[in-house]
């Protein structure tokens, strides 16, 4: 399993996902909206100007290749 930090769309929420490496995989390669990953060192300053942390959350994704 893997701990990730992802920013959303709207730079609002910072959100702490668990996943294994082939959810990720499938989600960075899609078409739609792609997931933002953040550095641990650059979530901690955005906690810090008061950004809203929500997680963990457990994230699964069937891969469709």
């Amino acid at each position: 399993m893997i701990n990730s930090y992802v920013r959303s769309n709207n730079n609002k929420y910072i959100i702490n996902l668990i996943g294994d490496r082939e959810s990720f995989r499938c989600k960075q390669r899609s078409k739609g909206k792609k997931l933002k990953f953040v550095s641990f060192k650059t979530t901690q300053k955005e906690i810090k100007k008061n950004k809203i942390f929500i997680g963990p959350l457990i994230y699964y994704s069937q891969s469709k290749l």
